[in-house]
């Protein structure tokens, strides 16, 4: 997405508090006023720090995706069938709606129209939606000729996005930030409802993070190495890998059944489910395994971590019964 000729055309602000907490919604009536300092900051700060491909989300619905509120609402807006107000106001709404987790806290919603975006073919329009729940505190001068004062002030850091969308004119596709989700991940599960959008590298790393996970459960040294191994010769032996190559491959040392659940645990974390039959840089993913291979878990605590041409070839444990133990372990050099 090109931004170079992004301009600021509208701009609201509403305040969502917490309706838990009997927190109350104060919506403006009117948009407010942009001057071209405060587009310059708006254009620097949120559209920039959200337009990535790594914050690069996709709406979704069980059953049909134009029950999915934010998309109906920006629908609506985009064909022309509610003004720019009311579609703010309606996100607003739904916004709050979705605030009653107890550690949601109340912030200032900014509601942004964007023009001048680019696909790279045909231009496009935006809605920026952004929530400030972190007020900034700074000082500021005041020169009135004879003596600068100075005065403290709060206000919103436009570089600094709590939790950001950006709903774009053309298609499904959502850019979103959550910077404070920790607590609470309303903001992308609850309110925007989107999933994020896999690219390689992402994808290289889950595999590496579902080998990692899957080899700290195996108890036997020498079949962690063993299984660490294989996944690395796996990759290093060809150009391309994917993701249900290296799975077949898991269930020669760990259960199926442990595949899938290990699996699951890292589509939940990273918000996207691997597809077995998607092929994957061979090298990435092996560079990422590396880190994973050099470090394997000899029990009682202990981890080993060797240099990359090493490898165990051989563990031994010696309980002497009186509280003292010996552990031999045999290394072997890689080919």
């Amino acid at each position: 997405m090109m931004i170079g000729d992004a301009k600021v055309e509208r701009l609201v602000v509403h305040r969502v508090g917490n309706p838990a907490r009997d927190e109350r919604l104060q919506l403006s009536d009117r948009a407010a006023t942009v001057d071209d300092e405060v587009s310059a900051l708006l254009l620097d700060g949120y559209l920039k720090g959200i337009v990535s491909d790594k914050k690069k989300h996709q709406f979704f619905h069980e059953s049909d995706l134009n029950l999915n509120e934010l998309y109906h609402y920006s629908r609506q807006f985009f064909r022309g069938e509610v003004d720019f107000l009311d579609a703010s106001q309606r996100i607003a709404r739904h916004l709050y709606a979705r605030s009653q987790h107890p550690n949601i806290s109340p912030g200032d919603l900014l509601v942004i129209l964007f023009s001048g975006l680019s696909d790279g073919e045909t231009a496009q329009r935006a809605l920026g939606v952004f929530k400030s729940e972190i007020r900034d505190e700074f000082l500021t001068l005041i020169d009135s000729g004879d003596v600068i004062d100075i005065r403290h002030a709060s206000g919103i850091n436009p570089r600094l996005i709590d939790k950001g969308a950006l709903l774009l004119e053309n298609g499904p596709t959502v850019y979103a930030v959550d910077r404070l989700g920790q607590q609470a991940k309303f903001w992308l599960d609850d309110f925007l409802k989107a999933m994020r959008v896999p690219d390689a590298a992402s994808r290289s790393r889950m595999v590496a993070t579902v080998v990692e996970q899957l080899s700290d459960g195996i108890a036997d040294p020498l079949e962690q190495a063993r299984f660490k191994e294989a996944c690395f010769e796996l990759c290093v032996a060809e150009d391309e890998v994917a993701p249900g190559e290296v799975a077949r491959l898991a269930e020669r040392f760990v259960p199926r059944e442990r595949v899938e659940q290990v699996r699951d645990e890292a589509a939940a974390s990273y918000g996207f489910a691997l597809d077995d039959e998607a092929k994957l840089p061979a090298l990435g993913v092996a560079r990422r395994l590396e880190k994973t291979l050099s470090r394997v878990g000899v029990g009682h605590g202990i981890n080993l971590l060797m240099p990359s041409h090493l490898s165990l070839k051989h563990f031994h444990t010696l309980d002497d019964g009186e509280g003292e133990m010996t552990l031999t372990i045999k290394l072997r050099r890689r080919d």
